[in-house]
């Protein structure tokens, strides 16, 4: 396997590891929990943006 990364996060495949990163994108198919992931994530960026940007917790004790 040729994989190649540096300190900067940059990852590059080479040969037989590209193509088939290449076909998986082109070709495969999401599994449900990624999905799902995505859509959980749409709607908390929806959310944030019609609360203005802002984002309200509580801290409560674990006891």
């Amino acid at each position: 396997m040729a994989i190649k990364s540096n300190a900067f996060g940059r990852v590059t495949l080479t040969d037989k590891d590209a193509e088939k990163f290449k076909n998986q994108i082109t070709f495969g198919k999401p599994k449900r929990a990624a999905v799902e992931s995505v859509k959980r994530g749409v709607l908390l960026t929806q959310s944030l943006r019609d609360n203005g940007g802002r984002i309200t917790f509580c801290l409560k004790r674990d006891r």
